[in-house]
C-alpha cells in the first residue's frame, strides 16, 4: 500500500491579504493567552480569524507552528502535528516520537513527556479545526495540555457555534477565548480598511457601513472592494443590504452550499423572522426537528447569534437575513405571505398580539389583522414589539385601507408599536375619513397610546378623559385609560392620585383579562408606591408585574421600581444591578425617571466617574417633549445634589436659584438646597430649610429630617438633633429605609452611635444602619462578570469608549453601563485608577 506524504502546504500560515489591517488589540490578548495552555478562536465565516493567527504568528517572539486542517484528515492528524512540531525547531536531541510505531496512548505518553523537557514554549495554531470529526483527537489535545506542562500553547481556531468541548479546561480557567463579538472591526480598524483600498468615507457613512455589516470583516472588504468601482460610494453605502452579488455569491458559497433540503428550508423559512425558534420554526416548516436544526446551523457557524443563556432561540445576522429574504423570494415567492400567516398564528397563540399583528399585515391578510384589532386593541396599545421585528412596513393599498377603516386602524397600531409616529398620524388621518372618531374607543386608545409614549401629559389627560367617557367596551377601554391616567399623574408628580387609578386600572384589567394592561398598571404602580416610600408593597408589586410582563416598558417601570427600593434600603449593588435592567424603549417618562435614579446611584457611588458623560447623557432625556414641573424639579434637585457632593456648591445653587421656589413648595428643590447650605457651612440656613421642606414623599421627608439633624449636630443644638433624628427613625423603621442614613457617610455614622449612647426606641433598627454602613466602608471588592473583566482588559489599551464597543459589538451604553460596574466594584473614579487596583486584586 502506497503512503500517502504529508502536504508542506498545510504547514505554512495563509499569505495576508493585500491592505491586512493589522490589530494589535487583539494581538494583546492573544500574547497575553500565553499565559494559558490553550486559546480558542471561534466566528463564522469571514470572521478574520485565520487572517490574524496569520499575522500574529508573524509577529509573535513565541516559536510557532501552523496546521491547516482539510476535510478527512483525522487520520493523519498526529502525524502532521508531529510535522508541525518539528517545523518550529528547536528540539535539539530530543527525538519526537512517531505515531505510526507505537500504540496511541504511549504516543501521547512519550509526546507529552518530550514536550514537557523544552526549555522554551512551543506554540501549535490549528486552523479550520471544525473539520476534525474525531473526538478522540479533541481527548488527545486535551491530554497533550495537561502533561505538556508550561512547554505546550495550543491555538485551536474554528467556525462558530460553541466550539469544541473544553468543559475542563474551561473550568480550570485554562482557555483564552476570542469569538465574533471581539473579532468585529471597530470603527478605527474599518477606517484603515477602507484607506488602504484608496477609499475615505465620512464618518456618518463609516458608522453605517459598520452597523450593517456588524463589524464583520468579510463583509466590510467586500463592500470596500465594491466601492473602489462605484461612482457614487456614499451611495452605495446608503443602498448596502445582504442582496449586493459580492455578499450574496459569499453566502451562497459559504453558508447555503452543503446545506441539505431540511436545513436549507428552515434557515429560508426562518429569514422573514430576526430571532427564530425550534417551536416556530416547525410552525413556519411543518417539521418537527427545528430545535435540533437550528442547533446545528449554529454549530456549523451559520450566522445564528444565540439569544439568552438557554440558546433556544437565535437571531440572524442582519445581511444574512436580508439575503435570505431575497433568495426565499425568489425561489419560493408565493410561499412568503402563507409564512408570514404562519408566523402570525404561532404569536396569536402564544400571547404575543404585537407580533401577530406585524405578521398578519404582512401576509396580506387582512381579515386576520381586522379580528387581532378588534380581539387584543387593549393589550395592543400598551405594548412595544416583544422581540424585533424585521424592517419590512407593511403597507396595504391605499383602497383597501378607505375601503376598510378598520384595518386602517390595524396599520396605525402596528406603527404605533414600532415606534413611528408619522406612519401612526398617517393611517389614523386614513381611518378617519370612513370612522366617528368621537365614539370610536380604538381610535382614542391609540392616540392615547402614542401621547404616553412621547410623554405629552395634557394629551394623556385629554383623551384618558375622553376614553373613560366613553362606554363601548366597558373594562378593557377603562383599564386603559386608567393606566394611562396614572402615568400622568405620576408624571405630574400626584402620586396618591397615581396610585389610585393604577389600582383601579389593574382591577379593571383583571377583571377584563388583559394581561399586558395588567403588567402596565403593576409596573407603574410599583414606582408610584416606591417614590411614596411604600418599599415593600413596592418591591412585591414590582415582583408581580415581572411575572405577567411581557414589554421592554412594563419589564423597565418594576426594574425601576426594584432599583428605588433597594437604593432607599441602602443596597446600592442592587440598586445598579436592577436599573442597568431597564430599558425606556422609547417612553420619555421612564427615561426621564431613569435618569435621576442614575444620578441618586452617582451620588451614592461617592466617585466623580464619568459624573458629566452621565449628566449630559440625562439631560438629553429631558429633551423634546415638555417636562412636566415635577419631573424637572426632581431632576434639579437629583443634579445639585450630586455636584453639592463633589464639592461644586456654586453650581449647584445655580441650578437651584433657576428653579422658581427652591426654598418652598417642592421638597426635593428644598432638601437639595438644605443640602448646599450644609455643605458650605451655612448651618442655621440648612437647619430651618429642611424643617421647613414640604411633607410630600417619605424618602424626601426623611433626607430632610437626617440634614435637619446633622446640621442642628454641627451647631452644638444636641437636644434639637436627638429630636430630629429620633422622630427621622420613627418614619423611617417600618419601611427599613437604611440608604438616607448610610449615603451621609461618617457624619451620620457618628451621629447615629451617639444617638445609641442616649438612647433610643429603635435600637436594633440604628445598629442594623451602622452595621451595614460599616460593610460598605469596609467590605471586599465585588465580583466582576466574565463580560466585565472582558471590557477591564480592553481599559488597558488606549481605545476610546466607542471603539471598545464597536470591537465587543455592542452599543455604547452596553459598555458605559459595564464601565459603572466596573468602577463601582473596583471603587475606582477613572480608567486608570480602575485598571491599577484590578492588577493589584490580581484581575489582569
Amino acid at each position: 500500500m502506497t503512503e500517502v506524504p504529508l502536504l508542506g502546504s498545510k504547514l505554512e500560515p495563509p499569505a495576508p491579504p493585500p491592505g491586512l489591517v493589522e490589530r494589535p488589540r487583539l494581538g494583546r490578548v492573544l500574547d497575553t493567552g500565553r499565559q494559558h495552555p490553550m486559546t480558542l478562536v471561534n466566528a463564522p465565516p469571514g470572521w478574520g480569524k485565520s487572517v490574524l493567527l496569520s499575522w500574529w504568528t508573524r509577529a509573535t517572539d513565541l516559536r510557532v507552528g501552523w496546521l491547516g486542517i482539510e476535510d478527512g484528515d483525522d487520520p493523519r492528524f498526529w502525524s502532521y502535528l508531529r510535522a508541525v512540531l518539528i517545523s518550529t525547531g528547536g528540539f535539539g536531541g530530543h527525538a519526537l516520537p512517531s505515531p505510526d510505531e507505537m500504540r496511541h496512548e504511549v504516543f501521547l505518553t512519550r509526546l507529552a513527556a518530550v514536550l514537557a523537557d523544552l526549555c522554551e514554549p512551543v506554540c501549535i495554531v490549528l486552523d479550520d479545526f471544525h473539520r476534525i470529526r474525531d473526538p478522540r483527537v479533541l481527548k488527545g489535545l486535551e491530554y497533550l495540555v495537561q502533561h505538556a506542562g508550561q512547554a505546550l500553547r495550543v491555538v485551536i481556531v474554528t467556525r462558530g457555534g460553541p466550539g469544541p468541548p473544553l468543559a475542563r479546561l474551561r473550568l480550570a480557567g485554562a482557555v483564552t477565548v476570542l469569538e465574533a463579538a471581539e473579532l468585529s472591526f471597530t470603527m478605527a480598524e474599518t477606517v484603515e480598511l477602507l484607506a488602504a483600498l484608496g477609499l475615505e468615507l465620512p464618518d456618518r457613512y463609516t458608522r453605517i457601513l459598520l452597523r450593517r455589516t456588524e463589524g464583520w470583516p468579510a463583509g466590510l472588504r467586500l463592500a470596500g472592494l465594491s466601492m473602489q468601482g462605484h461612482h457614487d460610494p456614499l451611495r452605495f453605502v446608503d443602498g448596502l443590504t445582504g442582496d449586493h452579488e459580492t455578499i450574496a455569491g459569499y453566502f451562497t458559497s459559504e453558508v447555503l452550499d452543503g446545506l441539505d433540503g431540511g436545513h436549507l428550508e428552515i434557515l429560508l423559512c426562518g429569514s422573514v423572522l430576526e430571532r427564530i425558534n425550534g417551536s416556530l420554526a416547525n410552525a413556519l416548516t411543518g417539521r418537527s426537528d427545528g430545535e435540533r436544526i437550528l442547533a446545528e446551523l449554529w454549530n456549523a457557524g451559520a450566522f445564528l447569534d444565540p439569544v439568552g443563556d438557554r440558546r433556544s432561540s437565535y437571531r440572524y445576522h442582519h445581511l444574512l437575513g436580508e439575503f435570505l429574504r431575497g433568495e426565499l423570494a425568489r425561489r419560493e415567492p408565493r410561499r412568503v405571505p402563507d409564512l408570514h400567516r404562519r408566523a402570525a398564528a404561532w404569536y396569536a397563540a402564544r400571547g404575543s398580539p404585537p407580533d401577530a399583528l406585524h405578521h398578519a399585515l404582512l401576509s396580506l391578510d387582512w381579515r386576520m389583522a381586522t379580528d387581532l384589532l378588534a380581539d387584543h386593541w387593549p393589550d395592543l396599545v400598551v405594548s412595544g414589539p416583544d422581540r424585533p421585528l424585521c424592517a419590512s412596513d407593511p403597507a396595504p393599498p391605499e383602497g383597501a385601507l378607505r375601503a376598510n377603516p378598520d384595518l386602517a386602524l390595524a396599520c396605525a397600531l402596528n406603527q404605533q408599536i414600532l415606534g413611528d409616529q408619522r406612519g401612526t398620524d398617517r393611517y389614523l388621518r386614513l381611518a378617519g375619513d370612513r370612522t366617528n372618531e368621537a365614539d370610536d374607543d380604538r381610535v382614542t386608545a391609540i392616540r392615547l397610546a402614542r401621547s404616553v409614549a412621547v410623554g405629552d401629559v395634557a394629551a394623556t389627560f385629554s383623551q384618558a378623559s375622553r376614553l373613560l367617557a366613553h362606554r363601548e367596551d366597558g373594562e378593557r377601554a377603562r383599564s386603559v385609560a386608567l393606566s394611562a391616567l396614572g402615568t400622568a399623574q405620576l408624571a405630574t408628580g400626584d402620586l396618591r392620585a397615581a396610585e389610585r387609578a393604577l389600582d383601579d386600572g389593574l382591577a379593571a384589567a383583571e377583571r377584563a383579562g388583559l394581561e399586558r394592561v395588567r403588567a402596565a398598571c403593576l409596573g407603574r404602580l410599583a414606582v408610584t408606591r416606591a417614590l411614596l416610600g411604600e418599599l415593600h408593597l413596592a418591591g412585591q408589586t414590582a415582583q408581580d408585574s415581572l411575572g405577567f410582563a411581557t414589554t421592554p416598558t412594563a419589564c423597565g417601570y418594576a426594574h425601576l421600581a426594584l432599583a428605588i427600593t433597594h437604593h432607599e434600603w441602602g443596597e446600592r449593588d442592587e440598586a445598579a444591578r436592577y436599573l442597568d435592567l431597564t430599558d425606556s424603549t422609547g417612553d420619555q417618562l421612564l427615561a426621564a425617571l431613569i435618569s435621576i435614579v442614575r444620578l441618586w446611584l452617582l451620588q451614592a457611588g461617592e466617585s466623580h466617574a464619568g459624573a458629566d458623560e452621565v449628566l449630559r447623557e440625562s439631560r438629553h432625556q429631558l429633551t423634546g417633549w415638555a417636562v412636566p414641573r415635577y419631573i424637572a424639579h426632581r431632576f434639579t434637585a437629583a443634579e445639585a445634589a450630586l455636584r453639592t457632593n463633589f464639592g461644586d456648591t456654586g453650581t449647584a445653587a445655580r441650578l437651584l436659584a433657576d428653579q422658581a421656589g427652591a426654598s418652598g413648595g417642592s421638597a426635593p428643590l428644598a432638601v437639595a438646597l438644605a443640602r448646599t447650605q450644609l455643605r458650605n457651612g451655612d448651618l442655621d440656613a440648612a437647619m430651618q430649610t429642611a424643617a421647613g421642606a414640604p411633607n410630600t414623599e417619605l424618602g424626601v421627608s426623611l433626607e430632610a429630617g437626617v440634614l435637619e439633624a446633622l446640621a442642628a449636630d454641627r451647631l452644638g443644638q444636641d437636644r434639637h438633633a436627638s429630636t430630629a433624628l429620633e422622630k427621622t427613625l420613627q418614619l423611617a423603621d417600618q419601611e427599613r429605609f437604611r440608604g438616607v442614613f448610610i449615603r451621609e457617610g461618617p457624619a451620620a455614622r457618628r451621629l447615629l452611635s451617639a444617638h445609641l449612647d442616649s438612647g433610643t426606641a429603635y435600637w436594633p433598627f440604628v445598629m442594623d444602619i451602622v452595621e451595614c454602613a460599616a460593610e460598605r466602608i469596609d467590605g471586599p471588592v465585588a465580583p466582576l462578570t466574565e463580560r466585565e473583566l472582558t471590557v477591564l482588559r480592553y481599559l488597558q489599551s488606549v481605545l476610546t469608549t466607542e471603539e471598545i464597543a464597536a470591537e465587543l459589538h455592542v452599543s455604547v451604553n452596553t459598555v458605559k453601563t459595564h464601565l459603572r460596574h466596573i468602577y463601582r466594584k473596583l471603587t475606582a473614579s477613572r480608567r486608570r485608577e480602575a485598571v491599577r487596583k484590578a492588577r493589584e486584586a490580581q484581575l489582569l
